[in-house]
């Protein structure tokens, strides 16, 4: 069977109606020009570039954005969520998917050309997201039921050899990660959203400054259509606990684990299994 020819950009490029939206703290935009190359190369119709950093330090400062990248600076740290919402609630008028991207990733080369295809194939998903390893190629595992307030506690104060069985039911390590599943909870590194359940749920929830924003996203995401991990293709993603390095952004992580349960429920997910 013969698929149609997909369209394409000036100069040979497949061309996807995908909007990507990555924000910047205190990172140069030089560090992502391979992310930002990758993306383009496989169709991104436009790239939304944010930079959350403080008025003393400018992610763009002596670049030209090429065609099809917007940059954005807003001289000050509106939080992960609100600040991709300045790109999510334009490119859901624009395009038919829209990618929440992590600016520590690195995509293969079919990567947006996959999830894509599925999505177009299957309605139902709103959501998807694919295999993720780190860059030694150890799978993570970020695929989560509904957390319960315990489930935070021990990821964060309990040694890594503590609580192993539980571990492995919140990741859902029940699962093959070699094949598909849904999940209450996606990992906001890679989020691949259909835009009309993008806008019907409008977004991140702005209370979420920092942390558990893809928690409660992907919650809302699965009220209206379904969440998908898809392992048919991968991403390498360098993943940083910095809620573990810093006692300010642990501070924010507890915030919000206030703001989740307030939201969502204490008492709702059993607390040990």
């Amino acid at each position: 069977m013969i698929e149609p020819e997909k369209p394409r950009a000036p100069g040979g490029r497949i061309s996807l109606s995908l909007g990507v939206s990555i924000v910047l703290y205190r990172t140069p935009v030089q560090a992502i020009l391979p992310l930002l190359q990758a993306l383009r190369q496989q169709g991104a119709r436009l790239i939304y570039l944010i930079d959350n950093s403080p008025k003393e330090f400018d992610a763009f400062q002596g670049w030209s954005p090429p065609t099809g990248v917007i940059t954005v600076s807003v001289r000050k740290n509106l939080g992960y969520g609100r600040a991709h919402n300045l790109a999510v609630r334009d490119s859901v008028r624009r395009h038919k998917y829209h990618l929440i991207c992590n600016p520590d990733v690195d995509i293969k080369a079919d990567t947006l050309a996959v999830l894509s295809q599925m999505m177009d194939e299957r309605t139902d998903v709103g959501l998807c997201l694919p295999r993720v390893v780190g860059p030694d190629g150890v799978q993570h595992y970020l695929c989560k039921r509904a957390p319960s307030p315990i489930d935070f506690l021990i990821r964060r104060f309990a040694p890594r050899s503590w609580f192993a069985k539980h571990r492995a039911h919140f990741e859902m390590r029940d699962h093959s990660y070699d094949e598909e599943m849904e999940a209450t909870f996606l990992s906001g590194c890679f989020m691949f959203f259909r835009c009309d359940v993008l806008a019907r749920i409008d977004g991140f929830d702005e209370r979420f400054f920092l942390y558990l924003e893809d928690a409660d996203l992907s919650r809302r995401s699965q009220r209206v259509a379904r969440n998908l991990y898809y392992p048919m293709t991968k991403i390498v993603h360098a993943h940083q606990r910095g809620a573990y390095k810093s006692l300010r952004l642990f501070s924010y992580f507890t915030i919000s684990i206030v703001r989740y349960f307030n939201k969502w429920g204490w008492f709702e997910q059993r607390w040990f299994r």
